[in-house]
């Protein structure tokens, strides 16, 4: 049986995590993109943009979502991107059915090709 060598052990958790943080950030940051402006359904008195019709990202109406976009190291190799630290609605927003004004965004994001992409782009250049 092999013995690992710490040393090498603990470079290769470096170096993996680095790339796993890299990846999440550029998640993130593709997530940020698509909930920016304004949905194509309706336009409600009151707020700024358009509302989303239902298979699309929110509109963003007061940005609270958006600002809670973000992505930070999880556990000894990994990485997490979404919602952190979101506003009291964004729980509401997720878990309601789309015809009740629903955007489940986190199942969005997961299926999402374009942060799919950026994933395994941001995992490949990850530069450590």
């Amino acid at each position: 049986m092999a013995n690992l060598n710490p040393a090498g052990w603990a470079e290769l958790q470096r170096r993996v995590q680095g790339r796993a943080v890299q990846a999440a950030g550029a998640a993130a940051q593709v997530l940020d993109q698509k909930l920016a402006g304004e949905g194509s359904g309706a336009k409600h008195a009151g707020l700024p943009h358009r509302s989303s019709a239902p298979g699309e990202y929110p509109a963003e109406q007061s940005g609270d979502l958006r600002e809670s976009v973000g992505s930070r190291p999880a556990g000894e190799m990994g990485a997490e991107f979404g919602l952190i630290d979101a506003p009291e609605h964004a729980a509401h927003l997720h878990f309601k059915p789309p015809q009740a004004g629903g955007r489940p965004v986190m199942d969005m994001a997961l299926a999402d090709d374009d942060i799919q992409r950026a994933v395994l782009d941001g995992f490949k250049d990850g530069g450590v």
